[in-house]
């Protein structure tokens, strides 16, 4: 049972969590501007997926989705095949969440998981099937 006091703490954290995820989403968007400038592709993708990974954890998965894609658009231009793996089961996965509330993301998140299977190694080609199994379950 929670006192009133431990839902306060607990709301007092998770604000605080949401206003540092806040700060570093900015901090990653310089980031990914500073590094495109500079030329460092590797870099950019990274922020790119940083970004990502912070809308997933604030549960704004369309928002998590374009930023993967800007990750997956770098890890193609510089031939980073691992990475455009992991951006494409992150992007599908994301798809999968967003299916859960309007089901026409459950096409989308094939697509992607689909893609992954193309070109993931085979422990990857075993989470795509896994994650495909998901969606069609």
């Amino acid at each position: 049972m929670l006192t009133k006091n431990a839902g306060l703490q607990m709301s007092y954290s998770d604000s605080y969590n949401r206003i540092a995820a806040q700060k570093r989403l900015k901090d990653y968007n310089i980031l990914a501007f500073a590094c495109r400038r500079a030329g460092k592709s590797r870099d950019e993708g990274r922020a790119y997926y940083s970004t990502g990974v912070l809308f997933d954890n604030l549960g704004k998965y369309k928002m998590a989705v374009e930023s993967y894609k800007k990750f997956l658009q770098v890890c193609k231009a510089i031939g980073d095949v691992h990475g455009e793996a992991l951006a494409y089961n992150c992007i599908g996965v994301d798809y999968m969440k967003l299916g859960e509330q309007e089901s026409q993301f459950y096409r989308d998140a094939i697509d992607y998981h689909t893609r992954h299977k193309e070109v993931a190694d085979v422990a990857g080609k075993f989470l795509a099937h896994i994650n495909l199994g998901i969606i069609y379950n």
